[in-house]
């Protein structure tokens, strides 16, 4: 496999680009392009522009949930690649709140169809190219579930959100799996969990959502996906500094921190 993954946004950024609170990755695989999530605003495409990628070639746009900090920049984001397919999760577009706080983005489904985006929900784990899957709601098989404080309004109903429109990817090689996720809500082990039915998860990129846990919490967690033996950990964004340090001293693992403006290549 050989894989490269550009870090377009994220909440740290090398230095000469820009950062926010979101993330967005690049994706080049066996001469295809992918985007994966678009951060909050345009920086993701300033960042892009700045590296020389050409967003038009891209074949598709995979959202991992409906935030306005993985979706807010779809809008700028087509107006660069101009129409292009984009892949949600059940419910993407329903109005999402932690606590009483909108986190959804201002745009809505309307305006980023009017942009271009043909959207198509996906309603259960798919191939979408050779190799790279995309994975619906991970099962919960783990104590970990979303913070009761997201909340979702459907329908006039307002009810807690389990983020059942949570996507990530899987991308298999010779039996190895790399995992890209956006924000873990339905939890990274139950993600882990999920991606090693297509092999043994080498590689896991994104935002872990580790931030406001317990250490009881955490150690529980680390030792669920310590029995993964997973070689690579490419995290940030939602994950918490404290967190990402904990992993590179519990995990016989190299663990590097997302930075908009890097990119990393996975071989096989």
């Amino acid at each position: 496999m050989d894989m490269r993954i550009t870090v377009l946004c994220n909440d740290k950024a090398i230095e000469g680009f820009e950062c926010e609170h979101g993330v967005s990755f690049f994706v080049e695989m066996n001469g295809k392009n992918y985007l994966f999530d678009t951060g909050s605003t345009d920086v993701g495409v300033k960042n892009a522009r700045k590296l020389g990628l050409n967003l038009s070639r891209i074949e598709l746009i995979v959202i991992s949930h409906g935030h306005y900090d993985h979706l807010g920049g779809l809008g700028s984001a087509l107006r660069e690649t101009g129409a292009k397919k984009v892949l949600v999760g059940e419910g993407s577009f329903e109005r999402k709140f932690s606590e009483t706080t909108l986190t959804s983005p201002e745009d809505g489904r309307t305006e980023y169809e009017r942009l271009g985006a043909i959207i198509e929900t996906v309603w259960t784990s798919k191939e979408i190219a050779d190799g790279v899957y995309v994975m619906t709601a991970a099962p919960l098989v783990t104590k970990e579930r979303p913070g009761e404080k997201h909340v979702k309004i459907t329908e006039g109903i307002t009810d807690r959100d389990l983020f059942n429109d949570e996507l990530s990817l899987s991308v298999v090689e010779n039996g190895n799996v790399t995992v890209i996720t956006g924000c873990s809500h339905r939890g990274i082990g139950n993600i882990v969990k999920q991606a090693s039915g297509f092999g043994k998860v080498k590689n896991v990129v994104g935002g872990l959502h580790l931030l406001h846990k317990t250490e009881e919490e955490l150690e529980e967690i680390f030792e669920y996906l310590l029995g993964f033996d997973i070689d690579n950990f490419h995290i940030g964004h939602c994950t918490g500094d404290n967190v990402v340090k904990k992993i590179a001293e519990r995990f016989p693992a190299e663990v590097r921190e997302l930075m908009a403006g890097d990119s990393f290549e996975f071989h096989d």
